[in-house]
């Protein structure tokens, strides 16, 4: 018997690291996957440019900063400008 679960559940399945195959996945699923990764990506974006600006006004090195943020200097450049 084949079960059927709704798209929330398989995107919640797809965050355990090897718990799927994209290639056994409907166009369904992988659009929701996508939605929710790219949701996830600008929330965790959006609090790391926080912190990078929290820690700038401390006093931190911006090479020091883009460095431990893994993004360019320009990068930081940009956050801080916003």
């Amino acid at each position: 018997m084949q079960h059927i679960y709704p798209s929330a559940c398989i995107v919640v399945l797809m965050m355990i690291p090897g718990n799927y195959d994209l290639a056994d996945q409907t166009l369904e699923q992988l659009a929701d996957l996508r939605a929710w990764q790219l949701a996830r990506v600008e929330k965790v974006t959006a609090e790391l440019r926080s912190r990078v600006r929290d820690q700038y006004r401390e006093g931190t090195k911006l090479s020091t900063l883009a460095k431990k943020a893994g993004v360019t200097r320009r990068t930081v450049y940009s956050w801080l400008s916003e």
